[in-house]
């Protein structure tokens, strides 16, 4: 019975709220489900995004968790169909081949969904605490006091590595509308000139983006770039040296291209919301074009020195930094309007916050108002 709930609130709910694009969603209603009924990992991965998404959808109505109640199956039914199928992803990525691509494919997705909306839950309930009720994938062994939970990054960037290695079969294959966008940053960045402005029809939280995004960029930029001097005088250094010269000449050229990244992402997010398709644009064409420039991407693109700046034990203004440029992408999640993304990195950026004012560090933590102020706000228009 409770499987039978969490099938059909898959495919009347979950399944139509994945994407806006119909020919996306046509994958998640049709195609998905087709590849599920292949396969008993992919079908167990299914119903436990059905029911995350149950259980999530109870909670943002709610603003309490009840895990009792009889409309929502037990979490610990859910989590049972995600460590069942996690077990089948395993096995099935150990051998990725043409073969099996599609399932693969299909099976990164359904879990990357499935740790998005996690995010939220797990701070609900004792199941999903840090020792019980995780392992495999979903496993983060960094106690969530010290560091940022990244578990979700890696995943994501799993997906990208499932593609790279399977191009040539997934181009054509059933999910290939999945892949296919139509627009590059060039696009964005040609197009926002001869376009009419959307800005003023933004909601108040993309409008408080657009009105601080390239600023805040720049003050960070600046302390980055304060910072490599001040090391490299070996004078006034607001922080002990975390290691070797060279180990931190390969940090700082790291947190440098992670800084551009973080401005490319930024100025395409800007461009999109200034281009104007339409006189008076709607939250859902602004969000369609969100996604259609696959913002969600970033976590792709960072390179993995930045990624072991977040992991180290040191706590210092070095480190604080790398926690303030994180920050500020986990906002980029903020701006996605998705019941997977809803919430979830609105909880993210305070828990980075407290991160950082455990150093005692206040220029650190004055770059973190901004993101504050920005998520705080309606993401929907509000006349």
């Amino acid at each position: 019975m409770d499987d039978l709930k969490l099938l059909q609130f898959y495919h009347l709910y979950t399944a139509r709220q994945m994407t806006l694009h119909q020919r996306r969603s046509n994958i998640w209603q049709h195609i998905i489900p087709e590849l599920a009924s292949e396969s008993r990992y992919l079908m167990h991965l299914l119903l436990a995004l059905g029911g995350i998404h149950m259980v999530k959808q109870k909670a943002d109505a709610n603003r309490i968790v009840s895990f009792q109640n009889s409309d929502t199956v037990d979490l610990a039914i859910i989590m049972k169909h995600h460590q069942r199928g996690l077990e089948g992803f395993r096995e099935d990525v150990s051998r990725i081949s043409p073969s099996n691509a599609e399932a693969v494919f299909t099976g990164s997705m359904l879990v990357v969904a499935f740790a998005f909306a996690f995010l939220k839950i797990e701070d609900f309930n004792p199941l999903t605490g840090p020792t019980k009720g995780r392992s495999g994938a979903m496993a983060d062994p960094i106690s969530t006091n010290t560091m940022p939970r990244l578990n979700w990054l890696y995943l994501n960037r799993g997906v990208t590595s499932v593609i790279g290695d399977q191009w040539k079969t997934l181009k054509t294959s059933r999910l290939r509308q999945i892949l296919l966008l139509q627009h590059s940053d060039e696009f964005w960045v040609n197009s926002s000139s001869n376009a009419p402005s959307r800005i003023s029809h933004c909601s108040p939280r993309l409008l408080k983006f657009a009105d601080g995004a390239r600023q805040a960029v720049a003050s960070i930029k600046a302390s980055l770039n304060m910072l490599e001097h001040d090391l490299s005088s070996c004078s006034g250094t607001p922080t002990s040296q975390p290691s070797p010269p060279t180990t931190l000449g390969w940090a700082m050229d790291a947190h440098n291209e992670t800084i551009c990244i973080l401005e490319s992402v930024y100025s395409r997010i800007l461009s999109i919301l200034g281009c104007a398709s339409t006189e008076n644009p709607t939250d859902k064409e602004i969000q369609l074009d969100l996604e259609e420039a696959a913002i969600l991407s970033w976590p792709n693109l960072l390179p993995s020195a930045f990624l072991a700046s977040l992991e180290t034990s040191d706590h210092n203004y070095f480190s604080g930094l790398s926690l303030v440029i994180f920050a500020h992408f986990y906002l980029v999640n903020t701006l996605v309007d998705t019941w997977y993304m809803r919430g979830s990195f609105e909880g993210e950026i305070p828990r980075v916050h407290a991160l950082i004012d455990s150093l005692n560090e206040s220029h650190l933590s004055t770059f973190m108002l901004w993101p504050k102020e920005v998520m705080s706000l309606p993401l929907t228009c509000t006349s």
